[in-house]
């Protein structure tokens, strides 16, 4: 685990490296879809950097339903500092993340497209998963569990 912390710099993290743990939404392949910093860290996310936005502390070497390994990470903003979603990329292989889908699919999981990203959901697990359609880089594989919507995910 490694904190950027110089002096002067990271106001926003030494902040929230002062903080308990929350207890997250929900939790998915043992990652947690909510927290604070210290939610995180416990979870074993780390190399956490502050910029201009917030906070990402980053987790390597995750498998998720099998896949992997990919890069996590949890971008915290706001204050106090707090993170809605959990996103997971593969830095060279595109197509990895996508193997996730058909495993989804197989437990019951449906799925819709829109311009940027396939959804899936899994009713009633309030449990939301996109996966880019239109990306630069890498192709991105979002997990989150926001709280009911009006209007339908799909």
């Amino acid at each position: 685990m490694a904190l950027l912390a110089l002096p002067g710099c990271g106001d926003r993290l030494s902040e929230a490296a002062k903080e308990a743990p929350v207890a997250p939404s929900a939790v998915f392949e043992g990652l947690p879809l909510s927290g604070n910093l210290a939610t995180a860290l416990a979870a074993g996310f780390g190399n956490c950097l502050e910029d201009t936005k917030g906070i990402r502390c980053r987790k390597e070497g995750v498998t998720l339903l099998g896949v992997g390994p990919i890069s996590a990470a949890v971008d915290l903003t706001g204050t106090p500092a707090r993170f809605d979603h959990v996103t997971l990329w593969h830095p060279a292989d595109q197509g990895l993340v996508l193997d996730v889908k058909p495993l989804l699919e197989r437990s019951g999981w449906r799925s819709c497209l829109t311009p940027d990203a396939e959804r899936l959901w899994h009713p009633p697990s309030p449990l939301r998963i996109a996966i880019d359609t239109n990306y630069w880089g890498s192709r991105r594989l979002v997990v989150s569990a926001p709280p009911p919507a009006a209007e339908p995910y799909c």
